[in-house]
């Protein structure tokens, strides 16, 4: 299964960006005066909105999978509100590439404080695997018990494609989707990917840019910056000497995605430290970057490297966006209308987890007794979804999530 099909989710790469990344030496503990100084404030508040608009993005997308999405904008016959408010949600994957952005630049943030202290890497590591596997295990279970009930119904079994086949499951399945190395174990060994939560395809790439990061604290700390950008260039060779050789590199970092990773790192590395020229430097490489993925998404052979064109083009976009709205973030991060982005990322990563089988359920179980046109899909599927979701999610969060929430760095 294609990863486009599974939820339909590149900056370029870009040389060291000027004198704020230095250093000669490579240590995980090494001295602060051989970094330049750690900003005073890089938290960016308005991703914390940011991150639960994308959310209720990603959620209203998956509510649509059984609409009749009967709009074709070459036929005016076909052409209804409706049906032009479905189309347009059908644009939602864009809260994808949004949240990789953001999680570049919270690791980024994250590296740049750890690295300034002794045993960062120990630290790092715990806080990643405290952070992300306890929530993510029981989210498995409840999938899987979810996913087991619901399966009774001959109606939910034959029609409802996005929830799993328990029952074709192989040890090596089960166990690459409890360690979130469902994107690229199961093929290595052989087999094909399956995944019992399929939109935690996503949570397979961002473990691996943690690897990936968490080894630079060690390898490269005092030139974190410079090692992401030359990991993202040598992922772009690669991503085309695959492609042009016929190698199948889809589910790893390197197939391209580490460049969605990588335009958050440059947000990060740009709002707190890049000044004048090299900022100039880093916008223009943002900029390349939406050339490069339009280009892509234009002309590239194969459905898939289309769409991650489209997230190079939506990924270098909102961080090229980004970068000259810090100045006002904390103006923009307590305006009014973000407070209902606010709330629902302070328990994101738990929408994330749980939202999925039970809005596909809906979803089917809704079209099923006929509420599949356009109209009704918004007026009902969806609202109900997101009703549904939002609150197993609260309580998930509550009763789950937050006991395994990461004390904030110093």
């Amino acid at each position: 299964m294609s990863l486009s099909s599974e939820v339909q989710i590149l900056t370029p790469p870009i040389p060291s960006l000027g004198s704020r990344d230095v250093g000669q030496g490579e240590s995980t503990s090494a001295k602060p005066a051989s970094l330049p100084p750690k900003p005073k404030d890089s938290r960016y508040q308005t991703l914390d909105a940011v991150r639960g608009m994308a959310c209720l993005m990603l959620l209203l997308y998956h509510a649509t999978f059984y609409a009749d999405h009967s709009w074709s904008s070459a036929d005016p016959a076909t052409w209804s509100l409706a049906g032009l408010a479905v189309n347009l949600v059908g644009r939602l994957w864009m809260g994808v590439p949004m949240f990789f952005v953001v999680s570049g630049y919270c690791i980024a943030a994250s590296v740049d404080s750890l690295r300034r202290k002794p045993h960062s890497l120990s630290q790092y590591f715990y806080r990643r695997i405290r952070r992300i596997y306890p929530p993510f295990w029981a989210a498995i279970l409840l999938g899987a018990g979810f996913t087991w009930a619901v399966g009774w119904n001959s109606v939910v079994a034959e029609q409802c494609l996005q929830l799993p086949k328990l029952a074709s499951f192989t040890p090596v399945d089960w166990i690459a989707n409890i360690t979130a190395t469902a994107s690229w174990l199961p093929e290595l060994l052989g087999g094909e990917r399956t995944y019992l939560l399929l939109n935690t395809w996503t949570l397979c790439y961002e473990e691996q840019f943690y690897a990936v990061t968490g080894l630079l604290l060690v390898l490269a700390s005092r030139r974190f910056f410079s090692a992401c950008y030359s990991i993202a260039l040598g992922a772009l060779v690669i991503r085309h000497l695959c492609r042009w050789r016929g190698i199948a590199i889809d589910g790893y970092f390197f197939d391209g995605h580490w460049l969605l990773f990588a335009a958050g790192i440059l947000l990060y590395h740009r709002v707190n430290y890049l000044q004048g020229r090299a900022a100039w430097w880093a916008h223009g490489a943002l900029a390349a970057g939406m050339v490069y993925g339009l280009g892509e998404r234009l002309f590239a052979a194969s459905a898939h490297d289309r769409h991650v064109g489209e997230y190079i083009l939506v990924a270098a976009a909102f961080a090229l966006l980004l970068s000259p709205l810090k100045r006002w973030d904390e103006r923009l991060a307590a305006h009014w209308s973000l407070r209902p982005f606010q709330w629902t990322g302070s328990f994101s990563y738990s929408i994330y987890l749980v939202h999925f089988p039970i809005t596909v359920w809906i979803g089917c179980v809704m079209a099923a007794a006929g509420w599949h046109s356009d109209l009704r899909v918004l007026i009902g599927t969806m609202p109900l979804c997101l009703v549904v979701s939002l609150a197993v999610a609260w309580m998930f969060h509550r009763f789950i999530e937050r006991h395994f929430a990461n004390v904030p760095q110093r």
